[in-house]
């Protein structure tokens, strides 16, 4: 016995050479897609509710009833009263929102569906595994289209066709897609069975975001570590240019200095002013060790090196001479010192 609205004049209404038929078509409910088997493919011959009364009934379908079915369905949307699918034909909560007919080749006319929460707990729980359409059907036996008001239609669990094997809430095309799309991904095993392979695929793309985190800080690091060996190297640069200039402006100075205290030995006395050798001996010396100028200057002088003799208390200045002809100047100064007297 199929189940029946609680106000027969609302559901079994009769047209002008159309009835309004309640009957539940075997339609697969699987994991709570967005659309349902409104009307299978083909013809039927089906236990229905016809005028309050059950009835045999003839019905074919086919790619031409769409149209209508999708016109009711926009005139339906038109009024103040949404169009909605219930529970067993009796008044009460809606299980689904209807949105949209299309015919498929092959399937039939299909419906697309937002599922309420009623509806969504109701196929979740399998409290309900199908769904038995509310039509107008002509006299030939060709579905015309949807009644003015009323359900369009409601779940069930007590089909027309029983000969069909009931299709579980549980088995979802979508989610064996789904499996199949996360072993081509690496995220499941091929052997991993359907109730934890999302489960699985959960926690190992947990793993991979923990992974990609834990990489995008090292390289962030690592990019951090790159630019400050940059500055380093850059600063390392230019104290190195720092340090050329400092040096080449100590070598200046101390080459400076050593030539200053050569020149005051050769005006002292101290090194001959033709000695190159000499020179170069101390001024290799003072750039090796400053302190060397010290011990150039605290040599005696020599007058007759310096090119100066002292004559009677007073200097003059003389040519450069030999070791002998400075003797002979000195004899010569003497000589001459003593004939004044």
């Amino acid at each position: 016995m199929l189940p029946f609205f609680r106000k027969p004049f609302e559901s079994f209404q009769m047209f002008a050479n159309r009835s309004l038929i309640t009957a539940a078509f075997q339609a697969e409910i699987s994991g709570l897609e967005g659309s349902i088997v409104y009307l299978p493919e083909g013809k039927h011959r089906i236990s229905a509710t016809v005028g309050g009364k059950p009835k045999t009934v003839d019905v074919e379908i086919n790619a031409t009833i769409a149209a209508s079915f999708q016109a009711g369905l926009s005139k339906r949307f038109e009024s103040n009263v949404r169009p909605f699918a219930g529970f067993d034909h009796v008044a009460g909560a809606a299980s689904f929102i209807p949105t949209a007919f299309r015919y498929e080749e092959g399937v039939g006319l299909v419906l697309d569906v937002e599922w309420t929460e009623a509806g969504r707990r109701a196929i979740e729980g399998r409290d309900y595994s199908y769904f038995s359409p509310t039509f107008l059907l002509s006299k030939d036996g060709i579905p015309t289209g949807l009644a003015d008001r009323g359900e369009i239609g409601s779940l069930v669990n007590d089909p027309a066709f029983v000969e069909i094997p009931r299709i579980a809430a549980s088995h979802s095309n979508t989610e064996e897609i789904m499996i199949e799309h996360l072993i081509e991904l690496g995220l499941v095993e091929a052997s991993q069975d359907a109730e934890t392979a999302m489960a699985a695929a959960k926690t190992n793309l947990a793993t991979l975001r923990e992974s990609a985190s834990t990489a995008e800080t090292v390289q962030a690091a690592a990019v951090e570590a790159a630019a400050d060996y940059d500055k380093m190297k850059a600063r390392m640069m230019e104290l190195e240019e720092e340090n050329i200039k400092l040096k080449k402006g100590m070598s200046d100075k101390a080459s400076a200095a050593a030539d200053h205290a050569i020149d005051e030995a050769v005006k002292a006395g101290r090194i001959a002013p033709q000695d190159e050798a000499t020179k170069s001996f101390w001024r290799s010396s003072i750039l090796a060790d400053e302190s060397s100028a010290l011990i150039l200057a605290s040599i005696p002088a020599n007058p007759a090196l310096s090119g100066q003799t002292v004559l009677a208390g007073r200097k003059e200045d003389t040519p450069n001479l030999s070791a002998f002809e400075t003797v002979q100047a000195g004899f010569k100064a003497q000589l001459a010192n003593l004939n004044t007297k």
